[in-house]
């Protein structure tokens, strides 16, 4: 199976990189352009199925995107939750306790913010929403619409690289485009990650730098 994973469009809080899980927020105008963007990018393919998260955000850049077509939620692919963090920006959440936030910075994998998610249980939920499209999908192409962190997260534990190091080594911009081959009796193997040449043609420019 091809499973072509796509990060939301922008929002009000990923222009301004801040916690943001479960808050369901709309797209921006700008948002609502890079979805279009993507949609041009992804019109000659035949999908089998189109699944996106819970949250509207992923909803509205699959509409978006995908026009006629209505994607079909599902709970792993949600957005990490912050817990206590949620709507806060990290050295607001630092402020809070400090020793926590460290803690979290260090590894987020077994540390989880206040009332939240460690990246390793992110990790469990969103592997199980691949391995179940992937049952039911087995020879197909299917798009997902999902989060920052979560695919981040995903990409780690699908290339049994270390979750812990999601945020430090793993890039995922806003609309970008993924592509994970998914083979039966294989590894994962990952052909595309953090494209976003339908958003402009230099990367330098439509992606983030590490922080």
């Amino acid at each position: 199976m091809l499973l072509y994973l796509c990060r939301h469009a922008q929002t009000a809080s990923s222009v301004v990189d801040s916690f943001n899980g479960r808050r369901d927020l709309l797209l921006t105008q700008e948002g609502r352009k890079q979805a279009t963007r993507l949609g041009m990018r992804l019109r000659a393919i035949s999908f089998d199925a189109i699944f996106c998260s819970p949250l509207a955000r992923t909803a509205e850049t699959a509409a978006i995107a995908m026009q006629s077509r209505e994607a079909v939620p599902i709970d792993g692919l949600i957005e990490i939750d912050y817990g206590a963090w949620e709507g806060l920006s990290p050295a607001q959440a630092r402020e809070l306790d400090p020793a926590r936030y460290d803690a979290w910075e260090a590894d987020p994998a077994q540390t989880a913010p206040p009332g939240g998610e460690t990246a390793a249980q992110v990790a469990d939920r969103a592997v199980a929403a691949v391995e179940e499209i992937s049952r039911r999908f087995p020879e197909g192409r299917v798009l997902a619409v999902s989060h920052k962190a979560t695919l981040r997260i995903l990409a780690a534990a699908l290339t049994g690289s270390p979750i812990a190091r999601y945020r430090k080594t793993w890039s995922q911009d806003e609309c970008a485009l993924n592509l994970v081959e998914l083979r039966a009796g294989k590894p994962p193997f990952l052909r595309v990650w953090n494209d976003t040449a339908h958003l402009g043609l230099d990367p330098g420019a439509t992606t983030r730098s590490a922080h």
